[in-house]
């Protein structure tokens, strides 16, 4: 899979993936995790908001991508989360995303298996997987 997904690819696609046209431009802002620390078997909940800065009402596809540095053979990121948000023009809509604890599991090639290694995450939020249009959260795992 390597150089042939998002999830591995190190060059500058001219699409990324999740990349869409809209008649509005969307910015996200004040994001927080419920918790900055949490156990392997919990779920955390990412809050956000979209506004729309455009003079069309319009939906927006708000991605959540989770980096897992404590994996060196996963992924650079990988999509774990996606909601569809309608936003009227000049106005906010509040997002929550629960990311239950299966959402950081990565493959053991060892044992062979799937496992929640603990360790210090970056939950990734934005638009498409570019990483310019990605604002990252820091998250731990015991």
């Amino acid at each position: 899979m390597k150089g042939r997904t998002y999830r591995y690819m190190t060059q500058k696609p001219l699409y990324p993936f999740g990349y869409g046209l809209s008649y509005s431009t969307y910015t996200y802002k004040d994001a927080k995790l419920s918790a900055v620390s949490i156990e392997k078997d919990q779920p955390v909940t990412l809050m956000f908001k979209i506004e729309n800065k455009g003079a069309m009402d319009g939906e927006e596809v708000a991605q959540v991508y989770l980096k897992n540095p404590n994996d060196p053979e996963g992924p650079l990121k990988a999509l774990k989360a996606f909601r569809r948000v309608p936003v009227k023009a000049g106005e906010s809509a509040e997002v929550s995303i629960e990311l239950k604890p299966e959402s950081f599991r990565s493959f053991n090639d060892r044992t062979q298996t799937f496992e929640v290694r603990p360790g210090e995450y970056t939950v990734l939020l934005g638009s498409s997987s570019d990483d310019r249009d990605l604002q990252g959260l820091k998250l731990t795992i015991q």
